[in-house]
């Protein structure tokens, strides 16, 4: 059994930006970062479907909240592309093109999936970002072991106990980014307190918006907080 020991806690909070830059625009795909489809085997014989854009071993799986799918992650995939890394957007069981139903306790075995998904197609490392639920999911494969992950970026946490619980996700020992709107005052303590309760390498990154989730990544903040997701994507290999 692992000894227990404190997380090396680092925080940062943005108080201005340094200019209004422009949101993530659509540019004509390239072989690189073109969408192509995918399908995989997810937890109970459901078929989860998602995008696959980029050519390179590094992966970033992008898995999104409860209400959303893929599409909520907008041009981020292409761009990650563009970067040099090859992102996965999936839908969740429910949600989007995947087969239905939705159910809360199957949202980490679906995200380690996803994971197993990558590696079969040859990836060296493979990231998560997740969203709401979905950030919580991904803490949760990397607490439960059910796959080598390079780094986590959990972008505004969402409680749900069904899918995981704070306690069990504070075992997810690898490097962890948390990303929230700090105008929100449920999601920036939910936020908080798992930060707070994180073993091994966490930062926090609290931007002055009200915006959560995959709308943290446009407008007024979008290209800070992508810059900051890249950063930390790169510094984990």
């Amino acid at each position: 059994m692992l000894p227990s020991f404190s997380a090396a806690l680092t925080t940062q909070r943005i108080l201005a930006p340094a200019a209004k830059l422009d949101d993530v625009k659509s540019q004509p795909a390239d072989d690189a970062t073109r969408a192509v489809p995918v399908e995989f085997a997810g937890p109970g014989n459901l078929v989860l479907r998602g995008q696959r854009s980029g050519v390179d071993g590094r992966w970033v799986v992008l898995v999104h909240g409860v209400g959303r799918d893929l599409d909520g992650w907008g041009s981020l995939a292409t761009w990650l592309a563009s970067q040099g890394l090859t992102a996965l957007a999936f839908d969740l069981p429910g949600h989007g093109a995947s087969d239905d139903p939705w159910d809360p306790q199957n949202a980490v075995a679906s995200v380690a999936a996803a994971v197993d998904f990558a590696r079969s197609e040859g990836s060296r490392h493979v990231h998560i970002v997740g969203e709401g639920v979905g950030a919580l999911a991904a803490l949760g494969v990397t607490a439960s072991g059910l796959g080598d992950i390079a780094s986590v970026t959990a972008l505004s946490p969402q409680a749900e106990d069904r899918v995981a619980r704070v306690s069990d996700i504070r075992e997810a020992r690898v490097s962890k980014l948390i990303v929230v709107g700090s105008l929100s005052r449920t999601s920036a303590e939910f936020a908080e307190a798992v930060f707070r309760s994180a073993i091994g390498p966490c930062e926090m990154a609290r931007f002055p918006i009200a915006a959560q989730g995959t709308d943290l990544l446009y407008g007024e903040w979008g290209s800070q907080v992508r810059e900051k997701l890249l950063a930390h994507l790169v510094r984990q290999g």
